[in-house]
C-alpha cells in the first residue's frame, strides 16, 4: 500500500465516501497496510497529489490543512510541505483500515475515532461518535455549515468502537476514547439530534446536563384502535429519556416551510397578472398547514400513549439560557413520575457560572451562520476596545474576528 491516510484526513475521506462524492466502501477492510519500498525522497508533492487525485478536493492539502499520513517508521516519512507523518507503534486489530484501491488506504472508523480522541474536545469527540454510529454525515470540507447527507447507514457501532479501543489500548487516545464511547447514543438522524443528545449525555463537569441514558428515535407502536383511527402504526420521538415517559422532538429551523411561503408571496406580488404565482402561494400555504396538522396529530398520538414529549426549537438553543429553561421543564416532568432523583442535575442547572459556560459550549457546537454566539463575542470585544481607546490601539473586526491593525502606543 503506497499511502495510508489517517486522523483528520481519514475523517474527511470517510465523510465524502458516506456522501457518495468519492469512491469507496467500508466493507473493504484490510490489515495494516504494508509500506512500499519506494524511497521516501521520491514522494514529491506533485507525486502525492497525483496518487490521491481520485479522491478530489477532500485529499487536497496545504500547510494550514496538512495531509495526515501513517508511516511505518521515521525512515519512511515523506518530507514535503503540507504532509504530516505519524509512526505506527504497534500491532493493530484486524480490519483496522479500509482499502480504497489505487494503493491507498485510510484508517477505519474505529481507528479514526481513537486517533481523534486526543485532539478533539470531549463534546466534539462525542458528536463525532454519534455521527459515525448515526444515519447522517457532515460535509467533508465544511462540517459545521456544509451540506449534510441524511438517511445513510452507520459505519460502526458502540460495541465495535468499544471492542477496538480495548484491544488497541496502546494507541494514544484509546483511554480517552473509552470514556467517550460510554456516552455515545446510536441512531442519530441529524446533526441537531446528535447535538441535543450530546448535551444531554455529557456529565455536569463537562458542561452537560447528565440526563443519560437516553434513546434516539425509538419507535413507539400505537395500539390497534389508535392505529386504525390515526392511519399510522407507530410514532418516533427524537429523544426519549430511558425508564421514563418523557422525551424531546426537534423542530428544525424551517420546519413549517415558512421561507417557501415568503418566496412565493414575493413572486405573486411581483406578477399579479399571472395566476400561476397565486396558485403557487396557495400550494405553499397548504403545505405549511399540512406540516402543522401532522405535528398536532403526532403530538396527540404521543399523548395518548402516555408520553410527555417537549418540542425543541433552534431558538431554544441559540437564545441565552433557552435550553436550560427547557431542561428545567424536562426535569420537572421526569421527577413527577417518581422514577429518578435529579436533585444533582437541578443544582448544576442553577449554577450561574456553569450555565454561562454551557451556553458558550452550545453556541460553539452550532452552525455559525448569524448565531447569537457571534453577536455575544463581538459585544465582549467592543467593551475591551472601549477601555483601550486611550492607548491608541486600532482594531478592525472581520466576520466576528478581531485583528490588530496598528499599535502606535502602549
Amino acid at each position: 500500500m503506497a499511502l495510508t491516510l489517517h486522523a483528520l484526513t481519514a475523517l474527511r475521506v470517510m465523510r465524502a465516501i458516506r456522501a457518495g462524492t468519492v469512491p469507496g466502501s467500508f466493507q473493504r477492510r484490510c490489515e495494516i497496510p504494508s509500506q512500499t519500498p519506494t524511497p521516501p525522497h521520491s514522494w514529491t508533492r506533485k507525486r502525492v497529489v497525483e496518487k490521491l487525485a481520485f479522491l478530489g478536493e477532500v485529499a487536497s492539502f496545504t500547510e494550514k490543512r496538512p495531509l495526515d499520513l501513517l508511516v511505518a517508521d521515521k525512515s519512511t516519512r515523506i518530507r514535503t510541505k503540507g504532509v504530516r507523518c505519524s509512526y505506527r507503534t504497534g500491532s493493530y486489530p484486524g480490519g483496522a483500515f479500509v482499502d480504497l484501491g489505487h494503493d491507498v488506504a485510510i484508517s477505519g472508523p474505529e481507528l479514526t475515532f481513537v486517533e481523534l480522541a486526543r485532539i478533539m474536545d470531549p463534546a466534539v469527540h462525542l458528536l463525532l461518535g454519534m455521527e459515525l454510529c448515526g444515519r447522517f454525515s457532515r460535509d467533508a470540507l465544511d462540517p459545521r455549515n456544509g451540506t449534510v447527507t441524511y438517511g445513510i447507514e452507520p459505519v460502526t457501532t458502540v460495541e465495535r468502537l468499544r471492542n477496538f479501543a480495548q484491544e488497541a489500548h496502546w494507541i494514544r487516545g484509546a483511554e480517552q476514547a473509552l470514556v467517550t464511547i460510554d456516552r455515545i447514543v446510536e441512531n442519530a438522524w441529524s446533526p441537531m439530534e446528535a447535538l441535543i443528545a450530546t448535551l444531554l449525555a455529557l456529565p455536569a463537569n463537562e458542561l452537560g446536563y447528565d440526563l443519560w441514558p437516553i434513546a434516539l428515535n425509538p419507535r413507539k407502536e400505537l395500539n390497534e384502535e389508535l392505529a386504525r383511527l390515526s392511519d399510522v402504526h407507530s410514532r418516533v420521538p427524537d429523544v426519549m429519556f430511558r425508564a421514563t415517559n418523557v422525551g424531546l422532538n426537534y423542530d428544525g429551523e424551517d420546519h413549517f416551510k415558512l421561507r417557501n411561503i415568503a418566496r412565493t408571496a414575493v413572486e405573486a406580488d411581483r406578477h399579479p397578472e399571472d395566476s400561476s404565482y397565486e396558485q403557487a402561494l396557495e400550494g405553499a400555504l397548504a403545505e405549511a398547514r399540512s406540516c402543522i396538522v401532522a405535528d398536532k396529530r403526532r403530538d396527540r398520538d404521543l399523548m395518548a400513549l402516555g408520553l410527555v414529549v417537549f418540542s425543541v426549537t433552534k431558538e431554544d438553543l441559540e437564545e441565552s439560557g433557552g435550553f436550560d429553561r427547557l431542561i428545567g421543564q424536562v426535569i420537572e416532568a421526569i421527577e413527577a413520575e417518581g422514577v429518578r432523583d435529579l436533585s444533582a442535575q437541578r443544582r448544576h442547572l442553577r449554577n450561574r457560572s456553569h450555565a454561562e459556560a454551557r451556553q458558550e459550549l452550545i453556541w460553539s457546537l452550532m452552525p455559525s451562520r448569524e448565531s447569537a454566539h457571534a453577536h455575544k463575542r463581538l459585544a465582549k470585544w467592543q467593551a475591551i476596545l472601549d477601555r483601550l481607546e486611550e492607548y491608541d490601539i486600532t482594531f478592525t473586526t472581520e466576520n466576528g474576528e478581531v485583528r490588530i491593525v496598528s499599535l502606535e502606543q502602549l
